[in-house]
């Protein structure tokens, strides 16, 4: 490299974060990184992305589509510090209004302890503009299209990194017709930083992106179904399965099975003497009553879906077989009542309390199902509405059941009745769209 770096005579390491929320000085954390490095021109170098775990809750699932089942096997920021910092060295920092992912690496590698050196800068907000006084919008999608550049999927770090590092070169090209080779002249502000100034750290090679959490969410064996394959073929077994069913009820109120609950329903199963067949009758009879309830108005809204998807999959019931037991219900006399499985009945829940947790993603018709929504109508029901987790809290609710916040994290410790939104919802006599 030049005495003097050029344009054509560096390279720039584009950044992009995605993140819990807003405020990297206070509780809001990474939970995706990706790092391109690049030339002028475009040339991909290098490129690192990955999943973080924020060891709390992701926040906006409904904007950066990353759930905490997505993060829980993913790296810790310390993990993979060392993997961000060395492709930072020697290059210019490019990220799309680069304060934001500026704030948040400085505010991650504070909690480490390291104070990271004052490195050279440019935002491809602020260049694009430099490029094309004319450009519509300073929303990288926008800007996107302006350019004619693919955006495969939006608030995606990496997506959105190799989105930003075509238009950073573009945007180059554009003020290289110009005459323009000045660094400072397109908007970079510092100079070069070489490794020595970073701090030492160590490169682990670690990289959990978002199709491995996908991948391992659909290998993920259901714990259920290993109990279904543990019972025995046939048994007489008791004709009542009210117990069966409760408990099955309350299993999945969150949402979620874990191996202990799914350990103290195989045990309830052979006190009962329930067969293999048995239980997946019970499941597929379970999945029918839920199907029926979100039916009773004539439709299955978009969240209701989502919610039954994903009991279908905690009930290990394949697609061919969900689909044959919504054909029943849409077939079946319209003045059939639903069964009284737990699930379904009303609950006694005045004067209990109740505690939310992360932003709630339902909507009901008409508006979103906000967290201050949610509060009026608990309210409304005679609930008492707590803002902190103790011993004595009847319920909490959590729009993701893996949720990592402090919230749930105590309602596990406790022993609270950890709830689905959806659940919430039904609960409170609410349909949700």
């Amino acid at each position: 490299m030049s005495e003097t770096p050029t344009i054509q005579t560096t390279q720039f390491a584009v950044v992009d974060v995605e993140t819990t929320g807003l405020f990297p000085g206070g509780y809001d954390r990474i939970v995706e990184i990706a790092v391109v490095r690049v030339g002028p021109n475009g040339a991909i170098f290098d490129e690192y992305a990955t999943l973080v775990n924020p060891d709390r809750d992701v926040g906006p699932t409904d904007i950066h589509g990353i759930t905490a089942r997505d993060v829980k096997n993913a790296p810790r920021f310390r993990e993979i510090a060392g993997d961000v910092l060395a492709r930072l060295a020697g290059a210019v920092f490019v990220a799309h209004n680069v304060h934001f992912d500026m704030r948040f690496l400085r505010a991650e590698m504070a909690r480490l302890g390291h104070e990271l050196p004052t490195f050279p800068f440019l935002c491809t907000m602020q260049l694009a503009r430099r490029a094309d006084p004319g450009i519509p919008s300073r929303r990288l999608d926008e800007l996107c299209r302006h350019f004619g550049i693919r955006l495969e999927r939006a608030h995606c770090a990496y997506m959105d990194a190799r989105a930003e590092a075509a238009l950073l070169a573009r945007c180059l090209a554009c003020v290289a017709e110009e005459g323009v080779q000045c660094l400072a002249d397109v908007g970079v502000q510092g100079s070069v930083v070489g490794a020595e100034r970073w701090p030492r750290l160590p490169v682990s090679g670690t990289s959990y992106r978002r199709a491995r959490a996908a991948r391992d969410r659909s290998r993920e064996r259901s714990y259920i179904a290993g109990l279904v394959a543990r019972l025995p073929p046939t048994g007489e077994g008791s004709t009542e399965m009210d117990s069966y069913l409760s408990l099955l009820d309350g299993i999945l109120e969150d949402r979620k099975v874990t191996q202990d609950e799914a350990a103290a329903l195989f045990a309830l199963a052979g006190e009962l003497g329930v067969s293999r067949d048995r239980a997946l009758a019970a499941h597929h009879a379970y999945m029918q009553d839920l199907i029926r309830v979100a039916l009773s108005d004539g439709v299955i809204t978009e969240a209701e879906q989502a919610d039954l998807a994903q009991v279908r999959l905690l009930l290990n019931i394949s697609e061919t077989d969900y689909a044959r037991l919504c054909r029943g219900v849409r077939t079946e006399s319209r003045s059939r009542p639903p069964t009284t499985f737990a699930a379904n009945k009303v609950h006694d829940i005045e004067g209990k309390s109740i505690c939310f947790t992360g932003a709630l993603v339902c909507r009901i018709p008409g508006e979103r199902g906000t967290r201050e929504l949610a509060e009026r109508i608990a309210s409304e029901r005679g609930m008492i509405v707590k803002n902190s987790v103790t011993k004595s809290l009847d319920f909490l609710v959590v729009a993701d059941p893996e949720t990592m916040s402090g919230k749930a994290k105590k309602a596990r410790q406790y022993g609270i009745r950890i709830i689905a939104e959806a659940v919430f919802w039904r609960m409170m006599g609410v349909d949700v769209e």
